[in-house]
């Protein structure tokens, strides 16, 4: 996670907070009239007409479904599924043109027998959610999706309003929140580790859920790429967030320092001129990432080797601040401390091409046991990780350093006496 993209994000949608809120209270006045409406004692007793989708809309009230789907859209989005995720409705399928109530089958052997099975889990879910009880939560037999809709719409002040699994992989990669138990989990789950992750936050803790979902949509990380999008001729390409892989596999590699007679040419392109603001904002997105995939790396490395006790102490002290000189402390299996500073790249395995800062190449220089970890394909399923062993003490003459800034300091006095 880049967080001083994240900082900035905040502040930007903190200046127009006020903004969002006025342009969604038709919305929240429109989930209160829902909510009141479809209260527990009318659940209970709707007939199937004021449930399914598919039918006439009522002259006065809500219908159920198309309600949460439709009406409700503006609060969490789960139109684009088919409506068997509602267990009963009215219409017709790619294989039947007759319109007539369908069910899906985990509810009944009949559409009437669905229905009053799907009234008696809806109310059981709005128990469920009421008492925070998670676990019962996920065995309710109402899909996902529509299952975190009910939710969010009765329990607005609880329930995360994100509903799509692939979004809420997005969300959770974005704040290395990825592990492989979550991932594989109950979207239940995963909206429960984004809710945890904003009440932590210094600034997203005052927020409610609902302008939380809404900055993770439209401020940071923002929507989740579509599949095959064209960044060639997109300005802002290089400004989104990486769509970084979930639960990636890394690997370490080995790799020899070739002296500099045997380095090729690294070759020049374009005008030959560098936007080194922008290449440090992109490198800043890959190293955070590359961080997250060391660390968990790392972990593994010493829980293969027995030393639990090791891996449990590993720290990315980069995320509390940027002055110590390494991203992570680690260790060796004996229990030395190990100083990781990472870098990382889109690229291939080969050439180790980074930004080194005054401050992290003074740490080298003075302390044992540092390495460099270099992370090739990092925006890969597949990263490999490169531990080059301190190449500034001693100093490796094949470690080329070539200055790109001078921090200038030039004093100065008034010509008004």
């Amino acid at each position: 996670m880049n967080i001083h993209d994240l900082r900035e994000a905040q502040v930007r949608y903190e200046n127009r907070k006020e903004e969002v809120l006025n342009s969604r209270e038709e919305l929240y006045q429109l989930r209160s009239a829902f909510v009141r409406y479809f209260n527990r004692n009318k659940i209970a007793n709707m007939q199937i007409d004021d449930y399914v989708a598919g039918v006439d809309l009522p002259q006065n009230g809500f219908n159920f479904c198309y309600g949460l789907e439709r009406q409700l859209d503006g609060l969490g989005r789960i139109i684009g599924a088919t409506a068997f995720k509602f267990g009963v409705y009215y219409g017709r399928t790619r294989s039947d043109e007759n319109y007539e109530y369908r069910f899906t089958q985990k509810f009944g052997s009949t559409y009437q027998e669905a229905f009053q099975n799907v009234k008696s889990a809806i109310l059981q879910l709005l128990i469920s959610g009421e008492n925070e009880n998670i676990d019962e939560i996920v065995r309710n037999p109402i899909s996902p999706m529509f299952k975190g809709k009910i939710l969010s719409t009765y329990f607005p002040k609880r329930y995360l309003n994100v509903f799509s699994n692939d979004h809420l992989n997005f969300f959770l990669t974005q704040f290395d929140l990825d592990t492989v138990d979550l991932i594989k989990s109950d979207p239940v789950y995963k909206r429960e580790a984004l809710i945890a992750f904003k009440d932590q936050d210094p600034v997203t803790k005052n927020w409610s859920i609902d302008l939380f979902s809404n900055f993770l949509y439209s401020e940071y990380p923002g929507r989740p790429p579509r599949e095959n999008q064209d960044t060639d001729d997109d300005p802002l390409a290089d400004y989104r967030a990486p769509d970084f892989p979930v639960n990636p596999v890394p690997t370490f590699i080995d790799l020899n320092i070739l002296p500099t007679t045997a380095r090729e040419t690294i070759t020049r392109r374009g005008n030959g001129k560098t936007d080194y603001e922008k290449k440090a904002r992109q490198n800043k997105k890959l190293g955070d990432r590359g961080e997250k995939i060391v660390m968990d790396l790392e972990k593994s490395r010493l829980a293969k080797a027995g030393r639990n006790d090791l891996a449990n102490k590993v720290e990315r002290v980069s995320l509390t601040s940027d002055s110590y000189g390494y991203d992570i402390a680690s260790f060796d299996e004996d229990g030395t401390e190990r100083y990781i500073e990472v870098k990382a790249t889109r690229s291939n395995v080969g050439v180790a091409n980074f930004f080194f800062t005054a401050n992290e190449l003074r740490t080298a220089q003075e302390t044992k046991n540092y390495y460099i970890y270099m992370v090739y394909l990092v925006t890969t399923e597949e990263p490999k990780v490169w531990a080059i062993k301190n190449p500034f003490n001693p100093e490796n003459e094949n470690a080329i350093k070539t200055p790109i800034n001078y921090r200038v300091t030039i004093n100065a006095e008034s010509t008004t006496k």
